[in-house]
């Protein structure tokens, strides 16, 4: 696919609670949280944009997107930037998951079909929908999920005319590369992870 036909988003507004600072400036092997995500993105896309509500990547040089009204939540990150996105074809990756590779989010582009929202699913049944591909069209969903006041984006994907890919198809080491990084042990994990390979 044209890499001018796809925006590339990285999720970056999340609390971070659980790690008790902002893990998406947090630095492994040398190189941000937020950068692991841009680099695969940027593979794959004319153009990479952040979303989040502070400005604190200049440094990457991407286009700072902050979600519209004063809910924080996935779903509303997802809908602020399809509503601004002008390619049909958005990426969306958190930044918490540097072990992703874009040969697999490129084998989701492939399988999108007709469909609005494409996202990976495990064997059991588990989806991942923070790794996947959401187009424009899928905005409608997102907006009506908003406006009932249901902030679950597990549901609104449901309800959406959606692909759910099963990881083994994806890649042999696909359950590894949706490690996410949530807590200090999470982080101390992947980055031993990251050394022996």
């Amino acid at each position: 696919m044209n890499p001018n036909e796809v925006t590339g988003f990285v999720l970056a507004g999340g609390r971070s609670s659980r790690m008790g600072e902002d893990k998406s400036l947090m630095k492994l092997n040398g190189k941000t949280l937020v950068e692991y995500s841009i680099e695969v993105l940027k593979t794959l896309c004319s153009q990479v944009i952040v979303s989040s509500n502070q400005l604190a990547y200049d440094f990457t040089g991407c286009q700072v997107w902050p979600d519209e009204g004063n809910k924080q939540a996935p779903i509303v990150g997802i809908y602020s930037c399809l509503k601004r996105s002008i390619t049909d074809y958005n990426i969306i990756l958190s930044c918490d998951m540097p072990l992703i590779r874009s040969e697999l989010i490129n084998f989701l582009l492939k399988c999108s079909g007709d469909h609005d929202i494409i996202v990976p699913v495990h064997e059991n049944g588990m989806i991942e929908p923070l790794c996947g591909i959401y187009k424009k069209s899928a905005f409608i969903q997102l907006e009506r999920s908003i406006m009932e006041g249901n902030l679950s984006l597990k549901e609104c994907i449901h309800r959406s005319r959606h692909r759910l890919v099963n990881i083994v198809e994806l890649s042999s080491d696909s359950c590894n590369q949706f490690k996410n990084i949530n807590t200090p042990a999470d982080f101390k994990e992947i980055s031993s992870f990251l050394l022996s390979t």
